[in-house]
């Protein structure tokens, strides 16, 4: 099964409210689980006091006004940035709530000339309040730039955090390395013992330094020298999280995750696209166990928006079936079924959900909200080495995933060329492709990018024309990602899924970033002009060209920079058509083209591999008829020879087993039913399919209740779901 995920990489300031949070994380973990048992493989971390800019605040302010090609053009982009400035980011999440981490705020951007100089080493701290807490918004697109004056929490000339040489810093012990590594002296023990301490203790200084020296140097090459890494704007970031006192140690539970989700889709003006592993949320106090509230926000937004006759539009990307996808009737499936019960229950079930308080307002919801999940295809072109495989040791692949699979699950016991599974291997192994077999097509997945072959010219190196189509297969692609994009101008992105555990605190313990990028592109928004962050919404751009099939297919074999690690700019094809097309998020254009190819893909799914869940099955009979069918194994009948079916356990491996029949077809493989014409019939319903994107299916056992309560459902462990 395939995974779509999103993650971000930060450099500068910022960086240094991650390391404060590592260390806070891992000094709560330290005693909590290694400092009662006196376990001394592990030590507690110290973070040193943050050093002065090396080049003083005058040199940095005269790196950013040095070089008049640097300030020509800065001149000429002044006017826009004027237009489209973030205010300076206040002091990061957890102030006044997370005793242990005391943040260094974000990273505003700032024009040259407005550098602030830092605190004078040792002064007194920032003085912390309830209300300086949680996430707080930065701007809006009506807002005018401005910029605070000199404070405490202002970081914009201190160099990014790295520990002082040997001998400069504290002579305190915690302050000397990272390891807090003293107690082998205090207890007597001296000679040998002493000695292996020091050279430990100077070790992990000598690290220490290391990385941070390396750090400094990395974030200046990635900060913006002339010709050199990426432009020398800087972004605003925000560092949120949810954490409590049981997860991390804090005297008060944080929730500016949740804070920082709800107040930008209140305060988004046009458009808010999202993709999260979970959807599971409340519009207010009546859907219980249900907490969170941005549910609540989304349906304040779109309530004002129609209202105000405005278009206004949310986009949600989220799996098919939660957590790990399989039959949905097996008892074991209970817990994915409860989380689909939770997340339709949010969207468009129970009467509280999102769609029902919205239509209750007299307004249509689909005009304002729409949610869709990812699949796609591919051809597994292994048929002839299987073949050959299977005739060399004498045993089918099946036989030997069957032993593999139940090795997995219990003990291992050491490789075993006897058994079925081993035979198989050693035969595997020895089998080569013929020349005829090139391995050009052994996956066909780059048939529904951008520029990809045509599936129906697309050879099959064998001659069986019905292994051609056995070897079709269909899986959801697993949306991992937890980011929203709201206005193409602010990103949320981290670890959070829009559930309980995620958003309230008390649960999971979880972090994000908020990430506002003052260097504009002019776009277009509902056909006006408008002015978008370059970060935003080339991010969101990729994102649903990606899903619409509109960028090539990755080719491991041709690298581009895009490969490349962390810090090398990614590359985007601004003005190309495809941009041009997934450019404004609200016209027509780009409205139409992303509901009928959701469309189309659907409908080729659901006949050629009946993928579910599907919205033509309501009830569990049609859950029968169009799945179970085909795919289902029937219960093998456990009991002895010449005893009643009722009596008895389950009996000794091997013994009186009635085999179960075998299944019509492969889960996730063609409906060969459904294509008397042959694999060119197939071939033609799969060219239609371009990109991965798939309508949800909001009417999937709407006559059914989903996940009934019992002995694993109830009032005591519904919370475990949410």
């Amino acid at each position: 099964m395939g995974w779509s995920d999103v993650a971000v990489s930060l450099h500068g300031p910022v960086v240094e409210d991650l390391r404060k949070h590592f260390v806070d994380r891992w000094n709560f973990i330290y005693d909590e689980k290694y400092a009662v048992r006196k376990d001394t493989r592990y030590s507690k971390l110290v973070l040193y006091k943050r050093p002065l800019s090396s080049t003083g605040p005058q040199q940095h302010q005269g790196h950013h006004q040095g070089g008049q090609q640097q300030q020509q053009q800065q001149q000429q982009q002044q006017q826009q940035q004027q237009q489209f400035q973030s205010q300076p980011i206040p002091p990061s999440y957890g102030q006044g709530q997370s005793q242990p981490h005391t943040g260094t705020g974000a990273q505003p951007y700032q024009q040259p000339g407005q550098q602030y100089p830092p605190p004078p080493p040792g002064g007194p701290p920032p003085q912390q309040t309830q209300s300086s807490g949680g996430y707080q918004p930065q701007w809006s697109a009506s807002q005018t730039p401005s910029h605070s004056g000199p404070t405490q929490t202002s970081g914009a000339t201190q160099a990014p955090y790295f520990p002082p040489p040997p001998g400069q810093g504290p002579s305190h012990s915690q302050t000397r390395g990272i390891f807090d590594g003293s107690s082998s002296q205090e207890e007597g023990s001296r000679g040998f013992s002493s000695l292996r301490t020091d050279v430990t203790n100077f070790g992990n200084v000598l690290r220490t330094q290391l990385a941070g020296q390396v750090h400094r140097y990395q974030d200046r090459y990635f900060s913006g020298q002339p010709g050199q890494g990426q432009s020398g704007v800087r972004m605003g970031c925000q560092i949120v999280r949810s954490c409590s006192k049981w997860s991390h140690g804090t005297q008060q539970t944080e929730t500016s995750i949740a804070e920082a989700y709800c107040t930008i889709i209140r305060e988004s003006e046009h458009f808010v696209y999202i993709e999260n592993q979970f959807f599971i949320t409340a519009t207010g106090d009546s859907q219980a166990p249900v907490k969170n509230k941005i549910g609540a926000a989304i349906v304040e937004r779109i309530l004002r928006a129609a209202r105000a006759k405005q278009k206004y539009h949310i986009v949600v990307v989220i799996p098919a079936v939660p957590g790990f996808p399989g039959d949905l009737r097996d008892e074991g499936s209970l817990g994915t079924r409860a989380i689909m019960e939770f997340q339709y229950d949010s969207i468009n079930r129970g009467g509280n959900s999102i769609m029902e308080m919205i239509a209750k307002e007299g307004v249509n919801p689909m005009e304002y909200i729409r949610f869709y999940n990812l699949r796609n295809y591919d051809r597994i072109n292994a048929s002839g080495v299987m073949r050959t495989a299977e005739k060399q040791s004498g045993v089918s692949y099946e036989t030997a995933r069957h032993q593999y699979d139940a090795g997995v699950t219990g003990s291992k016991p050491a490789f075993d060329t006897t058994s079925a599974y081993g035979q198989y291997q050693q035969a595997a192994q020895q089998v080569t492709h013929g020349s005829s077999a090139s391995g050009r097509w052994n996956s066909v997945a780059s048939c529904y990018m951008l520029g990809g072959e045509d599936i129906r010219n697309v050879p099959w190196e064998h001659n069986d024309a019905l292994a051609e189509i056995d070897a079709f297969v269909s899986e959801e692609l697993y949306v991992h990602s937890k980011v929203l994009i709201a206005d193409d101008r602010t990103v949320i992105c981290g670890s959070a899924n829009i559930n309980d555990r995620s958003q309230l605190g008390s649960h999971d313990s979880e972090i994000a970033v908020i990430i506002q990028d003052p260097s504009p592109i002019e776009s277009s928004m509902n056909g006006q002009p408008y002015l978008v962050s370059r970060f935003a919404s080339t991010l969101r751009r990729q994102l649903c060209r990606k899903h619409l099939g509109l960028i090539p297919a990755q080719d491991y074999q041709r690298p581009d920079a895009n490969f490349e690690p962390v810090g090398v700019p990614n590359q985007y094809d601004l003005g190309s058509p495809e941009d041009r097309v997934v450019a404004d998020p609200l016209s027509d254009t780009f409205q139409s083209l992303w509901n009928s190819r959701a469309r189309q893909n659907t409908e080729v799914y659901r006949k050629v591999f009946h993928a579910v869940p599907d919205d033509t099955v309501r009830n569990w009979n049609d859950y029968k008829e169009f799945y179970e069918y085909y795919f289902r194994k029937e219960e093998v009948k456990k009991q002895k020879e010449g005893q009643p079916e009722c009596q008895g356990g389950p009996p000794a491996p091997g013994e009186g087993l009635t085999p179960a029949p075998p299944v019509k077809y492969e889960c996730g493989h063609v409906i060969r039913d459904e294509f008397p014409e042959g694999v060119r019939a197939v071939k033609e319903e799969l060219s239609k399919v371009k990109g991965t994107l798939v309508e949800m299916p909001l009417m999937f056992l709407i006559e059914e209740d989903i996940a009934k309560e019992g002995i694993g459902l109830n009032k005591l462990t519904e919370e475990i779901y949410t």
